[in-house]
């Protein structure tokens, strides 16, 4: 069992909360000794052992070193959104689609939107071969959020989301990969 403290401002330290919560049940978060000081950017880390410091911008390469240390090197289990000006932890089971938009990536779930710090194809390495599949240059879906599968013109899918009035098109380019990955 591994011990984490935290030192960062109280917004900062739930999400840190949260994060660990996550990752291991064995773990604890103690405020006295701990193998792991996880520091938010600006605070003073202890004199002695081992701290990770973290910048709030940085909190998605925090999970990460924290997934590297409970030894889960594969998907993330939370990813960190952000709504206005407050980020998040998102469970990568809540997400319908991801949507670029220019050089800003969004995590649609049922009930809000999520502005992502990361592209769409480091999105796609996250999760290969998982439920998250990429349908055009645009969009990545989670295949256990699609309500309905459409024939559409020239060849293309139409696809219908659950809990979202949203219409994703599985362009051309993606069709074939898609079929397969559904054994169509």
């Amino acid at each position: 069992m591994r011990k984490y403290r935290i030192i960062a401002s109280e917004g900062q330290t739930e999400l840190v909360r949260e994060i660990l919560r996550g990752l291991s049940a064995g773990d604890a978060i103690d405020d006295g000794v701990a193998d792991y000081a996880i520091v938010e950017s600006g605070y003073e880390a202890p004199g002695t052992g081992i701290s990770i410091v973290f910048h709030k911008d940085g909190v998605q390469s925090l999970i990460r070193i924290l997934n590297d240390l409970a030894g889960k090197n594969g998907k993330p289990d939370v990813l960190i959104g952000r709504k206005h000006e407050t980020y998040e932890p998102v469970r990568p089971d809540q997400i319908l689609f991801f949507r670029a938009d220019g050089n800003t990536l969004f995590a649609q779930t049922e009930k809000q939107c999520f502005e992502m710090k990361h592209k769409l194809f480091e999105i796609e390495n996250m999760f290969p071969g998982g439920c998250f599949i990429r349908v055009n240059k645009s969009y990545i879906v989670n295949i256990l959020k699609v309500r309905e599968i459409i024939p559409w013109f020239g060849g293309r899918l139409l696809l219908k989301i659950s809990g979202n009035d949203e219409h994703i098109e599985v362009s051309r380019t993606y069709v074939r990969d898609f079929r397969e990955y559904l054994g169509m």
